[in-house]
C-alpha cells in the first residue's frame, strides 16, 4: 500500500477503534473529547473488543480517521499488521495476499445479537452519564 493510500474501513470493530486511539496516541479522555463521544464508550471497547459500535459512532470514526495526518495513517496500519489484523485495502487497490499470522485471532462474539445489545446498553450508559454531568452543572448553576 503506498503512503498516500488510506486503507478503507467499511465496519468499524471497538478494536479497531482502540487501535486508531492507539494510532492518535490518545488517553480514553483525549480521545472521546476528540470524538465528542463520553470516556465511558471509548473505556468500554477496551473491555469488549468484538462491540460494533452503532451507526452514528460509526460515522464519527469514519470523520476522525479521514482528519487524521498521515503519520497517525501510518500508525494504525502499522498496529493493526502488528496484531496479525488483515490491512483493509484502499477501494482502488490490489489486495494483497494474506499473510499468516502468529498471534492467536480473538473469538468473534458468540451471539451477535448479545453484542449489539452490549454495545447498546453502553451507549445509553454513556448518554445517561452524560445527562447526569450536564444535570449536576445545572444544579451547581441555580444553587449558585
Amino acid at each position: 500500500m503506498s503512503v498516500t493510500e488510506r486503507p478503507f474501513i467499511d465496519t468499524w470493530t471497538a478494536e479497531m477503534a482502540v487501535t486508531l486511539q492507539r494510532a492518535f496516541r490518545m488517553t480514553n479522555d483525549a480521545f472521546a473529547e476528540h470524538l465528542g463521544i463520553a470516556v465511558r464508550t471509548v473505556a468500554g471497547w477496551h473491555s469488549h473488543r468484538t462491540i460494533v459500535p452503532r451507526n452514528h459512532v460509526q460515522q464519527i470514526l469514519d470523520l476522525a480517521y479521514e482528519g487524521a495526518r498521515q503519520s497517525v495513517l501510518e500508525r494504525f496500519t502499522h498496529l493493526l499488521q502488528q496484531k496479525g489484523e488483515p490491512v483493509p485495502a484502499a477501494p482502488n487497490a490490489v489486495p494483497a495476499a494474506p499473510k499468516p499470522s502468529s498471534h492467536p485471532q480473538p473469538a468473534p462474539a458468540t451471539d451477535p445479537v448479545v453484542a449489539q445489545m452490549a454495545a447498546d446498553m453502553a451507549l445509553m450508559q454513556a448518554r445517561i452519564d452524560s445527562l447526569q454531568e450536564k444535570l449536576g452543572a445545572l444544579a451547581l448553576r441555580v444553587l449558585t
